[in-house]
């Protein structure tokens, strides 16, 4: 007999969990209890590739997500219950990439309290005053590896950075350089690896 297989929807919904959102939303939101991505975002099979749950669900209900003219690419998907998870669509609405950070930041998504000692401003110190890799290393009590990353991610951070002004605007541009500059050392390292396999300007294209 030939293997029954099981619809994405279908799949979607037995991975679902109700739970509550907040005050002003008439239904709880429906949050993915499967793989999640580094954004908080539900990820399931679909299509031969792996997909945001919360788009599958849109998608189900609404067909096609429209292209954005300005950029060229499909609208992101604003989550009005601040529930990367949540896959319900009546929590859900199309906006622009510009309007999702601007979201994130007057929400206080992007902010993360400065490390007690900031390793990439450190480094980048260290490296100035002609400091070996070696020298750098033992101070910040990293590998010289991670001087290297760290040392990488700066000078990558200024493309980065004007390509973030055309995308988002220089406000939420200037929020993000200053998350990624005065985060705590994990947060940096996250992004830099965020930036190597997206290619830098692609990160914008996150599953939002």
């Amino acid at each position: 007999m030939p293997r029954q297989t099981t619809s994405v929807i279908d799949r979607l919904e037995s991975k679902l969990k109700e739970t509550p959102a907040p005050y002003g939303l008439q239904s709880p939101c429906q949050t993915f209890q499967g793989t999640k991505l580094n954004t908080g975002h539900g990820a399931i099979w679909h299509n031969g590739t792996m997909e945001c749950a919360h788009r599958v669900a849109w998608e189900a209900k609404h067909g096609p997500i429209p292209i954005d003219q300005e950029t060229g690419k499909p609208f992101v998907i604003l989550h009005l219950c601040d529930n990367a998870a949540c896959c319900n669509v009546d929590h859900m609405e199309l906006g622009t990439q510009r309007e999702n950070m601007q979201d994130s930041i007057a929400k206080g998504r992007h902010r993360r309290p400065a490390a007690t000692t900031n390793k990439l401003n450190r480094a980048v110190e260290l490296s100035d005053a002609g400091k070996t890799a070696a020298a750098m290393a033992d101070e910040l009590k990293i590998s010289e590896d991670e001087v290297g990353r760290l040392l990488a991610f700066h000078a990558q951070d200024a493309s980065l950075y004007a390509a973030e002004k055309i995308t988002l605007g220089p406000d939420a541009a200037e929020e993000m350089r200053r998350y990624r500059l005065t985060g705590d050392y994990k947060a940096i390292v996250s992004v830099l690896g965020m930036m190597n396999e997206a290619r830098h300007i692609d990160q914008l294209d996150l599953c939002v």
